[in-house]
């Protein structure tokens, strides 16, 4: 049985193959290539969204929320997620230590006094908030 990819939520939004989480390979028709036996196996484990979908790993260094760390992957350009992330940083005024993004992978590092549970909140308003976001996103949609 082949899963049909589900509609986009977001205009933005483009589909991206799925990932075999253990043996980190592509599932393509409900199977993935077993690299330890070089057989084709059914994909019924966890799984992953993979390129072209955009890695985001977000941090922060205060030290109520040091060690928390959140990860998603969107399937999305990933100028569009860098424009949603910071409008993020700049609406909730957040201190941002670093920054890092190539065209498959977002790291941002905060360093901003929030609990576990703000940063678990902030976080992921910035993975995942442009997923209710209706229509395209644009820098006019966090300047007031």
């Amino acid at each position: 049985m082949v899963r049909l990819a589900p509609p986009p939520r977001h205009p933005d939004e483009f589909f991206t193959p799925s990932w075999d989480a253990e043996s980190n390979r592509p599932v393509v028709d409900g199977k993935y290539h077993d690299p330890k036996t070089g057989e084709l196996r059914p994909a019924i484990g966890r799984q992953f969204a993979g390129p072209p979908a955009v890695d985001i790993i977000i941090t922060n260094l205060h030290e109520e929320s040091c060690g928390r760390v959140y990860r998603a992957q969107l399937p999305f350009r990933v100028e569009r997620l860098l424009v949603w992330i910071m409008g993020v940083v700049e609406d909730r005024k957040l201190q941002l230590d670093s920054l890092n993004a190539t065209p498959y992978a977002i790291r941002v590092v905060l360093a901003h006094e929030l609990t576990g549970g703000e940063f678990t909140e902030v976080a992921s308003t910035m993975a995942k908030g442009i997923l209710y976001q209706e229509g395209p996103v644009k820098r006019d949609d966090f300047v007031a």
